[in-house]
């Protein structure tokens, strides 16, 4: 079953189950059990557990479980629910969760949902002392935590919570669950100075004096990872099991500062006397596996010259990125390259970014109401770009234009909809991925309706197997990323993949999937000889069983 994991209540009613409930005149089952810490196996008294219907999530009952950790809901309907569970020191959780999905609880006849065991997953936490060199507290310094996990189908990490040192340079992260984390730190020292090209040249006589004064002001801090590197590529990554108390104390050092300007070759617009200037170039920093992170600076422009600088940041390679939205329409533009010392780059002499336009096609049913977006996923650095849908059916990326290279496509707020064909002008299409290069891009996308459904059971020796993982793989896997469906079967084995467009497809159901780089090929090979191969046509509604590897 599968979850959407935004807050408590909204998580629970978006619940979306799997079969249909039996007729409501079969009633009087009952869902029961003990709920107890994952790890020590020990009852958790008080905990406030909550079942909600899957096929009307406006039916729900709440319970506290009693001094040994028992539960029960009564006089039940036949059908699934979800199970829910949260005390103090616990996070909200679903009944056996890896991620967005968990076991479903099916109930009516010859099935048993009264001898369950709910283990919760006790918070774990992780926090520490941002310091630099000399050992001195580093205050109100930016601390980000990143988590390293494989639900995009593939090995990727991905900042998922931020916070700030205080005036003891400290920092906390709680409520965490068990996983794979690494923590950054991004800071300016307190007492660093940058120079002010407005400012008027000193006397001679003081000129070396107040020239080693400003080098010893003129300094920045790198991005910096647990415990104390300058790449993501040396950061020590933290391991939580459930209920962990880390501390991860990170030391930064001061470094001196890049000065970087961009020259545009053009002053900025003046309008009643006014400077009218347009948004920075954008400053980022690849890491892991090619995220894209903002980079703290100093900014100046001056309106005469067209240039834009930058310092109070620290040697290394940055991505550089100009939209058109500040400057002409079209023409933006990007350069990555190593920066340390004074460095002057020319706009002109930068490859451009892509501008990205397009119409949209609803097949089968009216347009959706309120808004729809067409959304870039970039396979490399998972940035997310969305441009909306106009009245007539046509989408604009110009306002922020995208770089190249390989980009999933999706819709949003189109529910009930999936993308059928793409077709494209000056970019490749191969699949349901789009290849940007440089310069103008027209797409034309038809999405449709006529979607199909798969449900099934998950079998080992003939017996149905709860909390497999299943995943449809479309054929030419590495090329339809967006054709991918999972679910983790339920507590009778069976599950369902909703919304599927029609093709040719492998279902595969594995025992311990979760940490699998399931959408990579190389890891599927294994797996794909022994699955069930399915041919959707139309809105068929297919019914199979599949053997748990």
């Amino acid at each position: 079953m599968i979850a959407r994991l935004a807050c408590v209540i909204l998580f629970s009613l978006a619940m979306v189950g799997q079969n249909a409930p039996a007729p409501r005149s079969q009633a009087g089952f009952r869902i029961a059990g003990t709920i107890v810490d994952s790890l020590t196996r020990q009852p958790l008294p008080g905990t406030r557990v909550s079942i909600f219907g899957s096929e009307n999530p406006e039916f729900s009952q709440r319970v506290v479980a009693d001094a040994v950790g028992r539960f029960e809901f009564s006089s039940l309907p036949a059908g699934k629910y979800t199970l829910m569970g949260s005390v103090q020191g616990y996070r909200s959780q679903g009944y056996h969760q890896h991620g967005d999905y968990f076991i479903g609880i099916a109930v009516g006849p010859d099935l048993d949902s009264e001898h369950i065991t709910f283990r919760l997953v006790a918070d774990a936490r992780i926090e520490g002392t941002v310091t630099d060199e000399d050992g001195e507290l580093v205050r109100n310094a930016n601390v980000q935590l990143y988590q390293r996990t494989h639900e995009t189908g593939r090995q990727s990490t991905r900042q998922v919570f931020n916070a700030v040192t205080d005036d003891r340079g400290h920092y906390l992260f709680s409520h965490l669950g068990p996983g794979t984390y690494f923590v950054a730190v991004s800071a300016r020292p307190w007492y660093a100075q940058y120079p002010n090209s407005g400012e008027p040249a000193p006397a001679p006589e003081d000129a070396p004096r107040i020239a080693e004064e400003r080098a010893r002001l003129d300094i920045a801090y790198p991005l910096t990872f647990y415990p104390s590197a300058e790449e993501s590529s040396g950061a020590s990554a933290l391991v939580l099991r459930p209920g962990d108390r880390a501390t991860a104390d990170i030391t930064t050092r001061a470094v001196p500062a890049v000065h970087l300007r961009v020259k545009t070759g053009e002053s900025a617009e003046r309008k009643d006397g006014m400077t009218i200037q347009g948004g920075f170039p954008r400053l980022s920093q690849r890491i892991f596996e090619g995220s894209i992170v903002p980079v703290m600076s100093s900014q100046g422009f001056s309106p005469s010259a067209g240039t834009y600088e930058y310092t109070g940041i620290a040697p290394g390679r940055y991505l550089i990125e100009m939209t058109s939205s500040g400057g002409k329409p079209g023409a933006g533009w990007y350069r990555e390259m190593d920066l340390s010392g004074t460095v002057e780059i020319d706009a002109r002499e930068n490859p451009p970014l892509a501008s990205v336009t397009g119409t949209l096609t609803l097949e089968g049913a009216p347009r959706p109401g309120g808004k729809t977006f067409v959304v870039l996923t970039n396979r490399l650095t998972s940035e997310n770009l969305a441009a909306e849908v106009t009245p007539k059916g046509t989408f604009d990326f110009n306002e922020m234009e995208v770089l190249p290279g390989p980009y999933d496509i999706a819709l949003n707020m189109a529910e009930g909809f999936q993308i059928k064909d793409i077709v494209a002008r000056g970019a490749r299409v191969n699949g349901k991925t789009l290849e940007v290069s440089g310069g103008s891009a027209q797409l034309g996308l038809t999405a449709t309706r006529a979607l199909g459904r798969i449900n099934g059971t998950a079998l080992r020796d003939d017996k149905p197997v709860a909390g497999a993982m299943i995943v449809l793989v479309p054929r030419s896997p590495t090329a339809n990323l967006t054709l991918f469906r999972r679910d983790e079967s339920d507590s009778d084995g069976t599950f369902s993949l909703r919304e599927v467009l029609p093709g040719e497809y492998t279902v595969i159901a594995l025992e311990d999937g979760w940490e699998l780089d399931w959408a990579n090929p190389t890891t599927l090979q294994p797996f794909l000889k022994n699955g069930t191969p399915v041919d959707l046509t139309g809105e068929a509604k297919l019914s199979l069983k599949v053997q748990v590897q």
